[in-house]
């Protein structure tokens, strides 16, 4: 077992007094006119029925495409395929109807509109939530709490609970009566409101070889590391025990890019996230620090949430930024997640075809523990009819659970709070063809991540001797109780505590 003294551990300050809090950062509002929540927001009017607003924070790409048709990418795309330019470039090249042919191999967190639609990227984590004034006019925008400003709506009383219950507004539901989520398998039409299919991603190919798709993987994120930072020079990396951002890692590694590892301590991590992260780092010659929040949540922030988020994310959900722990970075966070699209989840919970809506709709309840009166049942009903309606072949469903009300639903509005801070998040595994090529391979590869240890081990062989997550006996009893006492002066007493209930 690796071990390596604690006394250089790197902690960088979680406070910053330049920084700035303001509602609605990185939001946009597309609709029949400009509308303006600060004196500095950017109004510019698409065509003659479409104004387009939004925060100056929010990147914002303004192109015509070679019919001459004008677009606009808002949010960060990078593109996957060494082959091709950025985005914005592709457009300009392409004619209108040839535009969502583009998109299947562009990164990031991005909406794309042109063409009176809507397109979003693969798994919404720029959400759009859309909504109809009485006199029929649309708008849109990735803020609910904006929207609810100008559509006056009535609201879903469910509060969301922290591991409790499904615990988001479940897509193509939102907390409000009438103004609806965009799905990822969506486009939204601006003239009338109407919702046009596309397919989540790709055709899924399974007879296309395992060694040939672990290397179209490796590539494509190897491409969209490189091209992230020739855009940014500070790229950040959460990086814990498990495998996801560990492949990231490696493959930053790999594409000689100057990343720098960061963990957060909270009460909730693992003794394996405590002492792990800053081994991988070193291992591979980078540098690695922890992030220390608060301790207390400020109550100003408790504010910040509710105005922003309008209960789109719990509290629990929100700890992160309530604790103020990625206040002093700036630049771009990259990172693990979305890569659980590709891990087979829900084999064990629910079943494995929707063809009993009815029964399907039970057991998603059951394994989440939500009463089947609840709203958010109601939503997966919906949901569950859309996909009958719209499959795409060798998807299985629960795989598309997890993109379009995990990631979509769920993770998306998290990322829309953590909007607020300065850094901005890129999943650097979010594009559809990459989704594609992981959903290609073997069941029995995906599940506990097999395919990405492998990959892992092929990109920098000298990580494989470090366990991914191993529980607290791999580091010993007592020391493990010393770790977690460390960052949890508590702990011990939850133990006692805990052993005396019995």
């Amino acid at each position: 077992m690796h071990d390596r003294s604690a006394k250089n551990e790197k902690f960088l300050p979680t406070t910053n007094s330049t920084f700035t809090m303001r509602l609605h950062r990185r939001q946009f509002v597309i609709g029949s006119e400009a509308f303006r929540p600060y004196a500095d927001w950017h109004c510019r009017q698409l065509n003659t029925s479409t104004w387009i607003s939004y925060c100056p924070e929010l990147r914002a790409s303004w192109t015509n495409d070679a019919d001459g048709v004008p677009w606009v990418l808002l949010g960060l795309a990078v593109e996957t395929l060494e082959s091709r330019p950025e985005p914005p470039s592709q457009i300009a090249q392409t004619a209108s109807a040839d535009i969502p042919e583009l998109y299947p191999s562009w990164a990031g967190r991005w909406v794309l509109i042109g063409r009176d639609r809507v397109h979003m990227d693969a798994s919404g984590l720029l959400g759009c939530f859309y909504g109809t004034t009485p006199d029929g006019k649309i708008w849109v925008s990735s803020s609910p709490a904006l929207l609810a400003m100008i559509l006056s709506p009535e609201t879903d009383p469910r509060q969301l609970r922290y591991q409790q219950g499904l615990s988001w507004f479940t897509p193509p539901y939102s907390r409000f009566v009438g103004i609806n989520r965009l799905l990822p398998s969506q486009v939204l039409e601006l003239k009338d409101g109407s919702i046009q299919p596309r397919s989540l991603m790709p055709p899924i190919n399974p007879s296309l070889g395992y060694n040939e798709t672990l290397e179209l993987l490796k590539q494509s994120l190897m491409t969209a590391l490189k091209r992230l930072s020739q855009a940014e020079s500070r790229l950040w990396l959460g990086l814990s025990a498990g495998v996801d951002s560990r492949l990231v890692l490696a493959t930053a590694y790999c594409a000689k890019i100057n990343i720098m590892p960061f963990t957060r301590i909270s009460p909730r991590m693992s003794v394996a996230d405590r002492l792990l992260p800053p081994q991988l780092a070193h291992e591979l010659g980078y540098k690695h620090i922890f992030l220390r929040g608060q301790s207390k949540s400020k109550s100003d922030r408790l504010h910040f949430v509710a105005a922003h988020t309008v209960g789109h994310v719990s509290e629990g959900d929100a700890l992160p930024f309530l604790r103020s722990v990625r206040d002093s970075l700036e630049g771009i966070s990259i990172g693990g997640w979305c890569f659980g699209v590709g891990k087979a989840l829900g084999r064990q919970s629910l079943p494995d075809s929707i063809d009993d809506l009815k029964t399907c709709t039970q057991q998603i309840a059951q394994a989440y523990n939500e009463p089947l009166a609840s709203s958010a049942i109601a939503g997966i009903q919906d949901w569950l009819k859309w996909v009958q309606k719209t499959p795409q072949e060798h998807l299985d469903w629960r795989d598309r659970f997890y993109i379009e009300q995990r990631l979509a639903g769920w993770q998306s509005s998290k990322e829309q709070l953590y909007d607020l801070s300065k850094i901005e998040r890129i999943p650097v595994i979010n594009a559809a063809r990459n989704y594609a090529l992981m959903l290609g391979i073997e069941e029995h590869r995906r599940l506990e991540a097999k395919y990405q240890v492998e990959l892992i081990s092929r990109i920098a062989p000298q990580l494989s001797s470090y366990p991914c997550n191993p529980d607290e006996h791999y580091f010993g009893k007592l020391r493990a109780i010393a770790i977690k006492s460390s960052y949890d002066p508590t702990y011990p007493y939850q133990i006692i505590k805990n052993k005396l209930r019995f």
